[in-house]
């Protein structure tokens, strides 16, 4: 039985961004984007699990998007993240770029 827990419908897509740890960034690719987290596929960052980390994403031509992001699941090169302590602007800001990702 298959039961999906997702809180807010994921769109496919194939973005890079920038995953920190302690300050450094490593990038990552985004499988899948939601309001609400992301499944993603580590590109090259060490083994240094965290409870939560910073992340970059380009919201336009020059703007940069931060978001605050918590470990769900990992399996091998992917892994999952639930975003948390997004402000009502975040929100927002996330809605525009996953209104303008291709369909």
């Amino acid at each position: 039985m298959d039961i999906e827990r997702r809180a807010a419908p994921r769109h496919r897509t194939s973005v890079y961004f920038n995953k920190y740890i302690d300050g450094h960034p490593y990038v990552a690719e985004v499988i899948e984007l939601s309001l609400t987290g992301m499944l993603l596929r580590k590109i090259h960052e060490p083994d240094a699990p965290r409870a939560a980390y910073a992340i970059e994403l380009a919201a336009g031509e020059d703007e940069r998007m931060w978001l605050c992001g918590t470990p769900v699941w990992t399996s091998g090169p992917f892994e999952a993240l639930g975003f948390v302590g997004q402000s009502a602007a975040d929100r927002e800001r996330l809605l525009s770029l996953l209104a303008a990702l291709p369909r």
